[in-house]
């Protein structure tokens, strides 16, 4: 009697460690509810920065090539191989029907 009541008493003592079927299911909907909460990454939240990039966007959107040439290095480099820049981008886009991107 004695060594039955010892196994059953090391049974319960271990068995009361081990996670049940409702503690799972809690611990994954909190890593799932965690990564849902997790923000799209951010280049800048600059305001600076943020109000660069809405006056790109608006000037690709229009093709407004007069905005962007502002916006832009003098040696703006568009092509790597064979290395282009400066000049000629605007040209570059309208040719490889870049615009839409």
């Amino acid at each position: 009697m004695k060594i039955i009541a010892s196994i059953l008493l090391v049974l319960a003592i271990g068995l009361s460690g081990c996670q049940t079927l409702a503690q799972k299911q809690k611990e994954k909907k909190a890593a799932l509810s965690k990564k849902a909460e997790a923000k799209p990454r951010e280049e800048n939240t600059d305001v600076d920065f943020q109000a660069f990039v809405g006056r790109l966007r608006k000037a690709v959107a229009a093709h407004d090539v007069k905005t962007l040439s502002t916006m832009m290095t003098d040696d703006f480099g568009y092509r790597l191989n064979p290395e282009a820049s400066g000049n000629g981008v605007f040209q570059y886009w309208e040719e490889q029907g870049l615009w839409p991107e």
